[in-house]
């Protein structure tokens, strides 16, 4: 099964992203009028989410809005491949993310230096999507889609272009990469703190403001359905601030980038009692971008510091 029911307006679509099951999920909130689909998955596996909408019921011709919450390519990559079948749709994204919906060429260069050329390629390539069909939006927004709410939020700190999703009559917060990753195969929240724009300081402060809307459930893309919301924020920013202590001291040690990767693997292992060769491909593939993602970030700050002197 691709897809399942959360209530009876919201549900998850599973991408199988990269063939793993329960890594990334995109999410659908049908109202009365209109049809909302959240974050859209990579590029290779929108045929999954096509799918999964059609064993909702829904025609994708008959969707009206696609919503990636953010550029990087596991929620933003099959944006324009979806929108090739969803003629009355318009793609919902914030303002600083348009020009790069319009032009992908910097998002797959950005990524290709993170994840490298061969697995970039696996992810598939993105298309570019017509400005005329996207609408910007800014701290906040309302879509009405008949009897059923929707409110984005901005929320930096994982990237500078992400957006939130309240469901507001339900209380369905759509998390976005705010929250840690949860993999349900996976014990453990992984920080999602990847290149090239993580603020931690930024990140703490969406933490909060998404606290505030008071969500009854967090709806996360790695992975699923969370009513344990304070616990997950909570851990995310727990977890946020003891990684991001950690690659700093072990960057003072003069360690390499990959070596450092490899003392955090070391490092959940020892948390969890689980052994590194069990470890998913998908995990390991995380785990490195969320430290190359704070190894950025203290790079920035460091640079920032030396300017000012």
């Amino acid at each position: 099964m691709v897809s399942a029911r959360i209530t009876s307006r919201a549900y998850i679509i599973d991408t199988v992203g990269m063939g793993n099951a329960s890594t990334i999920a995109v999410y659908v909130v049908k109202g009365a009028r209109r049809t909302a689909v959240i974050d859209c998955g990579y590029a290779s596996t929108y045929g999954n989410v096509m799918q999964g909408l059609r064993q909702l019921g829904v025609e994708p011709s008959r969707v009206d809005y696609l919503i990636p919450t953010h550029l990087h390519l596991d929620h933003a990559g099959a944006t324009g491949h979806l929108l090739r079948y969803m003629p009355r749709a318009r793609v919902i994204a914030h303002e600083r993310a348009v020009p790069h919906l319009v032009d992908p060429t910097k998002l797959v260069e950005s990524a290709a230096s993170i994840f490298g050329e061969k697995l970039v390629q696996m992810y598939g390539k993105p298309l570019p999507i017509d400005k005329n069909k996207i609408t910007a939006v800014g701290e906040e927004s309302h879509i009405d889609l008949g009897g059923a709410t929707l409110t984005t939020l901005h929320a930096p700190g994982h990237a500078p272009h992400q957006i939130a999703v309240l469901f507001e009559e339900e209380r369905l917060l759509f998390s976005a990469d705010a929250v840690g990753m949860v993999f349900p195969a996976f014990p453990t929240l992984v920080p999602t703190t990847p290149p090239p724009s993580l603020d931690p300081a930024k990140l703490a402060q969406t933490l909060e403001m998404l606290r505030q809307t008071d969500p009854k459930m967090l709806l996360v893309p790695h992975y699923g359905v969370r009513k344990d919301v304070n616990l997950v924020l909570d851990r995310t920013r727990e977890k946020t601030e003891e990684w991001v202590k950690e690659v700093t001291r072990l960057n003072g040690t003069h360690l390499t980038p990959e070596q450092i990767v490899e003392e955090l693997r070391r490092k959940i292992t020892e948390e969890t009692g689980i052994p590194l060769a069990a470890f998913p491909s998908y995990v390991l593939v995380m785990i490195r971008a969320s430290v190359l993602g704070i190894l950025a970030y203290l790079n920035r700050a460091s640079a920032s510091t030396a300017s000012k002197t």
